[in-house]
């Protein structure tokens, strides 16, 4: 029997000091390509205690980042390249609940950053082969 190898999983910057603080927001931008959605999440952007912070991945590469700003939507029209953004803390029902854990994980396709809020909801950014989506659970 053949034996996989481990998963493993980078972490470039440092996560920021998130756990037991009051989501004030959390916004996924997308990408689309000439009309197509191609990512759901292609960049996260979370803001704790005031301060905004980017999460992105690449294959079992999760980065984050300080944002200096509340970020907008944005476009390359010449290129056909959108990105829309998604305010999904609204969505979630999670503004405004306290962050009780995350966990960043690998994955076989890739990596995921798991949130858990203290309302019980539950938002999932997954990168699958250099995709990245979020999922409401």
């Amino acid at each position: 029997m053949t034996q996989l190898p481990a998963l493993t999983l980078e972490v470039n910057g440092t996560p920021p000091d998130m756990v037991g603080r009051v989501c004030e927001g959390l916004i996924c931008e997308g990408y689309i390509y000439e009309g197509e959605s191609v990512a759901s999440a292609n960049v996260t952007y979370l803001n704790f205690g005031g301060a905004w912070f980017r999460l992105y991945f690449e294959v079992r590469l999760v980065f984050w980042r300080s944002f200096d700003e509340e970020p907008m939507p944005w476009e390359v029209e010449a290129e056909s390249w959108d990105y829309p953004h998604t305010d999904v803390g609204a969505l979630a029902g999670i503004v405004g609940q306290p962050l009780e854990s995350f966990e960043m994980l690998p994955t076989v396709e890739g990596s995921k950053v798991v949130f858990r809020f203290g309302n019980g909801r539950r938002v999932e950014i997954e990168d699958k082969d250099d995709v990245a989506s979020y999922a409401v659970i």
